[in-house]
């Protein structure tokens, strides 16, 4: 069946979600799908690359307020074979307040509350709205489709479905990378600086590296956010303040990835965690926490999931990871098999089974 699919999302700023849509439409356009995005606000960083993949973007929505957003997709007409997708709370709303019952579908990314500035009774009752209006809802991992059950932001009975991200190329970057590391180690990680990425972990783990009897360990921390002068604050306060780089956010990532001898995921949660494919696909050893959608992600065998919030833990386990070639070859093969599970092709083809779905209800 020939259809067109108009994804709209809060913004097409750099994020996991955004740079997962880019990666999702392209595969749709190499598939034969007219693809269009909306996006509702901020810059449009990813502007150019949706253009480049021949996906047309709607500009128009970006200069309205929500009530104008409204009126003009409540205006708007649509072929009879469309499939209409919304990701991230703004667009969620504005499509179940202006598209008819059962006539979307709904990518659920994070596992927190729907509207995380309102008190916790008024969230559940948007997210349940939202949920109850649309067609069908995506979780992109276990982690997120339990988090709305035991919140409560999902009801039992929502057809709900879990999808997991992917990424184009499965196979590991032919980076040669050393079983011997030489100092100075280079850590890093890709993270929005905000309470959820618990920086503060990273940043105890590399004063903790560095006060052992053979220092040596530099962070780079890629990404903005609304705590970056705290923590630039609490790096002076630990004394690392010359071993840290703030490389602020970046569009081309992969290059950096390439750069790190470890890559270092202290987050408190995440929905997914695309930048752990991204990493491994550079042929980086990964260190990450197991909680949430981590273990989905990584693999529940993974060497490098970090039980503790302790600082001191987790600098030890880079310095296993370091010192030891067979504990770093186990990572990087465990990482090399885990990456076959997420191609992006493969999320498609279960996003157009649940398109095909909604399209025949509406016949």
């Amino acid at each position: 069946m020939n259809y067109s699919i108009l994804h709209v999302i809060t913004t097409i700023d750099l994020g996991g979600a955004e740079k997962q849509l880019l990666t999702l439409a392209a595969c749709q356009k190499e598939a034969g799908f007219d693809v269009e995005v909306i996006f509702l606000k901020d810059k449009p960083t990813l502007l150019q690359d949706f253009l480049g993949l021949d996906v047309k973007v709607d500009l128009d929505f970006a200069q309205l307020g929500f009530l104008k957003q409204w009126f003009k997709l409540k205006r708007r007409e649509f072929q009879e074979n469309s499939v209409v997708h919304a990701h991230l709370p703004r667009a969620e709303l504005l499509c179940a307040l202006s598209l008819k019952p059962k006539s979307f579908i709904v990518t659920r990314h994070n596992s927190e509350a729907f509207f995380t500035k309102c008190p916790a009774i008024i969230s559940k009752l948007l997210s349940r709205f939202v949920l109850r209006r649309s067609f069908a809802s995506i979780s992109i991992s276990k982690a997120v489709a339990n988090y709305l059950k035991t919140s409560g932001e999902m009801s039992g009975k929502q057809n709900n479905h879990v999808i997991y991200y992917g990424i184009k190329d499965t196979s590991v970057s032919s980076r040669s990378y050393p079983l011997v590391v030489s100092r100075p180690i280079l850590l890093g990680t890709v993270s929005r600086l905000v309470p959820q990425k618990n920086i503060p972990l990273l940043l105890g783990a590399l004063k903790e590296l560095n006060s052992q009897a053979s220092p040596g360990f530099n962070l780079t921390i890629v990404g903005c956010g609304p705590l970056e002068a705290n923590l630039l604050s609490l790096s002076a306060d630990l004394g690392i303040e010359k071993m840290v780089t703030w490389k602020g956010q970046l569009q081309e990532v992969l290059s950096f990835y390439r750069s790190l001898d470890v890559f270092v995921l202290p987050s408190d949660y995440e929905g997914f965690g695309l930048v752990l494919l991204e990493a491994m696909s550079q042929g980086v050893p990964v260190i990450a926490r197991r909680i949430s959608a981590i273990p989905e992600v990584m693999g529940e065998k993974h060497p490098g999931l970090l039980d503790s919030t302790n600082p001191l833990d987790l600098a030890l386990k880079i310095q296993e990871l370091i010192s030891d070639q067979n504990t770093m070859r186990s990572y990087l093969q465990y990482q090399a098999l885990r990456l076959g599970e997420f191609p992006i092709e493969k999320s498609q083809r279960e996003h157009e089974r649940l398109y095909l779905s909604l399209l025949k209800q509406t016949k």
